[in-house]
This record gives C-alpha cells, structure tokens and sequence, in this order.
C-alpha cells in the first residue's frame, strides 16, 4: 500500500490482489486490459473483467489501489516522451515457458481492453498500427508449450515488439485528443501573456 504511485506494482503482488478478489484474470491480462481500456482515455467499463465477485472487489482497498496505479503508471508511460511504457510481467527468474505465456495473456487483456473500449475494426487504424493490433491478436493466441524452440532472446525482442507497438497504436488513437489538449495549454498561456 505504501508504493509510489509512479512505480509499476510487483507481477506477484497484483497476482496476489486478483486472487483474493476471486478473479480469473493473471496480472498480465489485468494490466493488458487496462492498458488496451486508456486507449480511449476510459477504464470505467472495464472493471466488470475483473471478477464476478463485486463484494469483493467493493471491499478490498489496496485491490482499488493497485488498480489505480496500474492506470497511473501506464498512462505516464504512455504520455513519455523516452517511450517508458512498461509491461506488468513476471520476472526474469521466472521459467520462458511461464514468461512466455504471461506476455501471451498479456496481448489478449490489451486486445481485449481495445475492443472495451470501442475499437472495433483493426483495419480502420493507420496501417502500422493496424499491423500492430493483428500481431497482438496473433501473440495472444501463441501456445508457448507448443513452441518449445523460443529462446531468452526470442522473447525480450517480442516483448520489445510489443511494448513499442502498444505505444504506436496509442499514439494514433489519441492523437487528436492530444492536439486538443495542446491547443487548450496554448490559449491557456496566451491568454496570461495579454
């Protein structure tokens, strides 16, 4: 509880949280659904995915908590100008297999918190994020056991690829959002500059 609210919570921490909230989600998923939802600037609608149990999630506190920080810490990452989006994923001690399929379930949480929050149709994003969003609905349904081959190597470039495709498609969505923004602070300081 006592975390910066800059700092990304530990993958075994959130596991825990889900747990005691009787989720089905990993932490992966968890964080990738979220960071899929702020595409659209709106995680509200996505806290349904989080468990069927309501008096549950109502009552644990440092459970809302993580969930804010994940929702800070992702959107800076996002708004960063060096590209310091993170992934919640498992350490690197963790087994490949289980890092593996963590950065699977990851993409399937984003694709889903894409979906959540309005975007329907890949095909209507710019090409390379389009491109993009179909490589994430591909990783998410890999079978890591099935590929036993995968290196260490193989997956820090994967997981590479999708730390800076996520930022990609962020970008695109909200672009506009950003200029509006941009053109508010700019009106704002010319209008303390008359």
């Amino acid at each position: 509880m006592g975390q910066s609210s800059n700092i990304m919570p530990a993958y075994m921490v959130m596991t825990s949280a889900l747990r005691r909230i009787n989720s089905q989600l990993t932490a992966a998923e968890c964080h990738g659904l979220i960071a899929g939802a702020l595409n659209t600037q709106s995680t509200a609608s996505i806290t349904r995915f989080f468990t069927d149990d309501t008096e549950s999630l109502q009552q644990d506190c440092e459970f809302a908590e993580l969930i804010s920080q994940l929702v800070q810490v992702s959107s800076e990452g996002y708004r960063d100008e060096d590209f310091n989006f993170q992934l919640l994923l498992p350490d690197d001690v963790i087994p490949l297999l289980e890092r593996s399929r963590a950065l699977a379930e990851w993409c399937g949480g984003y694709v889903m918190g894409l979906l959540e929050s309005g975007l329907k149709e890949f095909d209507k994003l710019p090409e390379d994020a389009a491109e993009v969003a179909k490589d994430l609905v591909e990783i998410s349904q890999l079978d890591p056991s099935a590929d036993a081959g995968g290196t260490e190597s193989d997956l820090m470039q994967l997981e590479e690829y999708v730390r800076v495709g996520v930022q990609i498609i962020y970008a695109e969505l909200t672009k506009d959002t950003e200029l509006d923004a941009d053109e508010q602070d700019s009106a704002n300081r010319n209008g303390e500059n008359e």
